[in-house]
């Protein structure tokens, strides 16, 4: 009967340690839904103080514009939905012009390191990598400030494989 209560109450001591490792930090603010906007202020309370709305595209949607890794970053929206404003995802895209021929065999080798960023060369000659982020069901501020951080530190590495201008 001892090892019985014994064991119930490491059972009811491991879920208790359990479910305090797994609380999620209250530092980071959550958003549920994710509008354009809410983007550009966490760039701007980040760190990047030079992003701003740059232009729309085709379908009326903000393209913000920012540094990166001493590169121009495009922020482009998806499925946003009939009111334009709730995104499902977001692209972040960085192009550089290639000087002189592009080596794809360079490129290629990239991708097949790369876990999160795509690169390819574009019809206009340009090195391209981009990564795209979720924001179905919501993203918390300080995790896309460090995908955006991890992003940057991709494109520098992407910057000097491929050389280039901006």
């Amino acid at each position: 009967m001892k090892q019985i209560t014994r064991l119930i109450g490491a059972v009811v001591i491991s879920f208790g340690l359990m479910s305090a490792v797994t609380a999620p930090l209250s530092a980071a603010e959550y958003f549920g839904t994710v509008e354009p906007n809410d983007i550009l202020k966490m760039l701007n309370d980040n760190g990047y103080k030079d992003a701003f709305v740059a232009d729309t595209d085709y379908e009326d949607l903000p393209v913000l514009n920012f540094t990166l890794a001493d590169s121009k970053a495009v922020i482009y929206f998806y499925e946003c939905g009939k009111t334009g404003k709730v995104c499902e995802y977001l692209q972040l895209r960085v192009g550089r012009v290639m000087v002189g021929q592009p080596n794809y065999k360079v490129v290629n080798d990239f991708n097949a390191e790369e876990q999160f960023s795509q690169a390819y060369i574009d019809d206009e000659n340009r090195a391209v990598i981009e990564q795209w982020i979720t924001l179905e069901g919501g993203i918390s501020d300080v995790n896309f400030i460090y995908t955006v951080i991890t992003f940057g530190e991709t494109v520098e590495k992407f910057e000097r494989i491929i050389g280039g201008e901006n």
